[in-house]
């Protein structure tokens, strides 16, 4: 299901709900759903630093799924919005030694404004550390504030190159970290990283994730392919908002209101999951995912459903049956995606 056809689906769910008294709770939930994962974006991320600095290179081991040759078209001086392997990220590079640097920048804030900013630093080049601190005091005050302060994440991004050993590489970080604190830049501690051997790159895609505005988080987890533990944690978001949702449902009681709406904000529940894990949602996905299951599970499921629908005939307690039966159902249903797209996506 694509997203907009997901979007056009939960539209058709809202209606069904302005027909049905005493849910407006229902309504509510879904708004938190349609701000979860109708209302997203690919993350903006500024990337400043010298020429050879290692950013685009950066990016590629960040998002990267599979080794390609062709490089990511990750121009300087402008916003690019970046696709790779299902991975959507709008990214800018700044040449803090270029002579335009500063219109270059104004320019791209006119268009967006970023969400994360790195400052990329190569080690052992103490002069090139102290230019791009002293670039960066000029530029990041041009940035509004929003919501909340600009976060900045200063990077080591050779840390391979670094001495011989973790000592090494933590002696370098305190050297950075205690120029930067000199030089009244407020930043993040900074990270050794590294491309090449993959070094720090999971701290630093669960600590972006964490860091980027709401909207973002959806298509920055799917991208951030070793953003494990931040993946986990929003498919049991939405698994949570959707069992709210479910046990709202439950409570009304309309006969039959269970299957107009729990099927397809189940549908959306488990497809959202999938696509949360990088994978298409296709029949070939649902079957795998339903073979997965096995007869038992399946049937369960299904003996549910009935089950919520038949409760609704009963009186008094029946309404509270239904809930908590669409509730069980909805987390249970959604445990299993999690399971299957997310954390076998780990294990394997």
């Amino acid at each position: 299901m694509s997203g907009r056809a997901k979007e056009v689906a939960l539209d058709q769910l809202v209606r069904v709900l302005d027909q049905v008294p005493l849910v407006s709770s229902v309504k509510n939930d879904l708004s938190g759903l349609r701000s979860l994962l109708y209302r997203r974006r690919p993350a903006r991320i500024a990337a400043l630093g010298v020429a050879n600095s290692g950013r685009s290179t950066l990016l590629r081991a960040l998002i990267e799924r599979q080794p390609a040759r062709d490089p990511l078209n990750a121009d300087h001086g402008q916003w690019v919005h970046l696709e790779h392997d299902g991975a959507k990220v709008d990214w800018l590079e700044i040449d803090v030694d270029d002579l335009a640097a500063r219109s270059q920048w104004q320019a791209a804030l006119e268009n967006q404004m970023p969400d994360l900013v790195f400052l990329a630093f190569e080690p052992n080049n103490a002069r090139d550390i102290g230019r791009i601190i002293e670039r960066a005091k000029s530029l990041l005050p041009d940035v509004p504030e929003g919501s909340g302060p600009l976060r900045v994440f200063p990077l080591l991004t050779h840390s391979d190159l670094i001495g011989r050993g973790d000592s090494d590489i933590e002696a370098a970080r305190n050297e950075l970290e205690a120029k930067l604190r000199d030089s009244g830049l407020s930043a993040d501690p900074p990270r050794a990283v590294s491309a090449i051997s993959g070094h720090g790159l999971e701290g630093l895609s669960e600590a972006m994730i964490l860091a980027l505005p709401a909207e973002t988080r959806i298509e920055a987890a799917r991208a951030l392919t070793r953003a494990h533990e931040a993946r986990v944690r929003i498919g049991n978001e939405i698994v949570q908002a959707c069992t709210a949702v479910s046990v709202t449902v439950g409570l009304t009681p309309i006969p039959f209101s269970d299957m107009v709406l729990l099927g397809p904000l189940q549908a959306m529940m488990v497809s959202s999951l999938a696509y949360l894990s990088g994978r298409s949602w296709g029949k070939k996905t649902v079957a795998e995912w339903v073979g997965s299951l096995g007869v038992v599970g399946s049937l369960g499921m299904g003996l549910r459903f009935s089950a919520q629908t038949i409760a609704k005939f009963v009186p008094g307690a029946g309404n509270v049956v239904s809930a908590g039966v669409a509730g069980a159902g909805t987390t249970a249903m959604g445990q299993s995606a999690i399971k299957y797209f997310l954390r076998a996506d780990r294990s394997g």
